[in-house]
């Protein structure tokens, strides 16, 4: 049994690729919004216009791999076997048991 779901990141212009898990659930979401708020704290403090900073979908997905497997949801160092991967859209993987959710970027 699975707890699967999706998530991708919503920019002003563009979305990213989506984000599958089969067995993080609900967790995942919360997750992508913890690492938001924590990326605003960032933002603040290094005030630079690079692609993270200004919070492009595209580029925040990514990152949030980054941090999502360096300890967050993994154990630092354990390999991505078979939890995540990655999808055009949200029909194009399984996230039949909690749906597909959108992180809106532009929401302070």
């Amino acid at each position: 049994m699975g707890n699967r779901i999706s998530i991708q990141f919503k920019d002003t212009t563009s979305k990213s690729p989506v984000l599958f898990s089969h067995w993080a659930g609900i967790q995942l979401k919360e997750l992508a919004e913890t690492y938001v708020k924590e990326l605003n704290k960032t933002i603040i403090k290094v005030g630079t216009t690079w692609p993270l900073y200004r919070k492009e979908a595209r580029t925040v997905i990514v990152d949030f791999i980054r941090w999502l497997t360096q300890g967050e949801y993994y154990k630092t160092g354990e390999p991505v076997s078979s939890d995540l991967y990655m999808g055009m859209d949200e029909n194009d993987g399984d996230n039949s048991d909690n749906g597909h959710f959108i992180i809106d970027l532009t929401k302070k």
